[in-house]
């Protein structure tokens, strides 16, 4: 008895650490935390674009899409659905400003079809935030690509702070070199060659993108320099996780110049809660990515979902 009694101990404390450190099938990790104001940006300078954003998704249309998700994932929670729709919202502010955007996420990517499912509405919102369709659809090259999930990480942390849910959503961010293509680009075209190759076409938020521009290349440049010994790579950690700001130019530095030791070297930059988070190898990526603009001969935005990106398991 004492045996049977000591193996069901076992077996019942296993499957309560289990529970706690992976999470539910459902809601891996997600908490019920509440939202950052202005969706977490990092500068007032996006804050009109946020408010087009907000305007542009009607409460009748959100309460339709979220009855739809539910009906379809009755075991998503409320406020888990509530945050993959929140991260839905930033990767959209990524999409009015870069031409190609990946797709990491698989509860925002489930959110997005179902958006789609509701016509007119979402043809509303496409044209009144994007100014233009915003397409989504299948595509079955399913390559990773772990240079464009680390850019994707750059421009995702230069615009939003990073909360507990928000690594939950779309995976431990900065666990890749940048693509060598990307920084060879930002470190020699001119600004009007970047903005035909990696911004949404069009004047809309055109000082925002001009500034992204500037920041990579700056961050390049102080690599270079740091490289050549003309100045120390040092930085503060911060006293929250929820700020990545500080590793963005550590992680431009060692993608352009020791790539091969990138996670090791990012690794002990990290606060001690998101070095154990990419220990654990708690990536959620649904195993897709997005390109947009350009792939459809109806003109317009696209976005394609493909592969997972480097890093990450579907």
């Amino acid at each position: 008895m004492e045996i049977f009694l000591f193996i069901f101990g076992v077996i019942f404390a296993a499957i309560v650490i289990k529970v706690l450190v992976t999470g539910s099938k459902g809601d891996p990790f997600i908490k019920d935390e509440p939202f950052p104001e202005h969706m977490g940006i990092q500068s007032d300078d996006y804050l009109p674009m946020i408010q087009r954003l907000e305007k542009s998704l009607p409460e009748g249309y959100r309460e339709n899409i979220k009855n739809r998700v539910l009906r379809e994932h009755p075991k998503w929670k409320d406020y888990a659905y509530n945050w993959a729709f929140f991260e839905l919202k930033r990767y959209f502010v990524m999409n009015a400003i870069l031409k190609t955007v990946p797709m990491f996420s698989s509860k925002a990517d489930e959110i997005w079809h179902e958006m789609l499912m509701f016509t007119r509405e979402y043809d509303q919102f496409s044209k009144y935030f994007f100014g233009e369709y915003l397409h989504h659809s299948p595509n079955i090259d399913r390559t990773p690509i772990p240079g464009e999930r680390a850019f994707f990480d750059w421009v995702y942390l230069t615009l939003f702070e990073s909360r507990h849910n928000s690594r939950r959503i779309w995976g431990s961010f900065l666990q890749n070199p940048i693509k060598k293509e990307i920084l060879d680009d930002f470190g020699t075209m001119n600004e009007a060659e970047l903005l035909n190759k990696y911004f949404r076409a069009g004047n809309d938020w055109l000082e925002l993108k001009k500034k992204m521009i500037e920041k990579l290349k700056h961050e390049i440049s102080e690599a270079e320099s740091v490289k050549l010994g003309k100045k120390p790579l040092e930085f503060t950690k911060p006293g929250s996780v929820s700020q990545y700001s500080y590793l963005l130019f550590p992680a431009v530095y060692f993608s352009v110049y020791e790539p091969d030791g990138f996670e090791n070297n990012m690794n002990e930059l990290l606060p001690p809660e998101l070095a154990k988070d990419s220990a654990a190898g708690m990536v959620y990526c649904s195993g897709f990515s997005c390109s947009s603009h350009g792939d459809h001969d109806s003109g317009g935005g696209g976005s394609s979902c493909s592969s997972c990106g480097g890093g990450c398991s579907s």
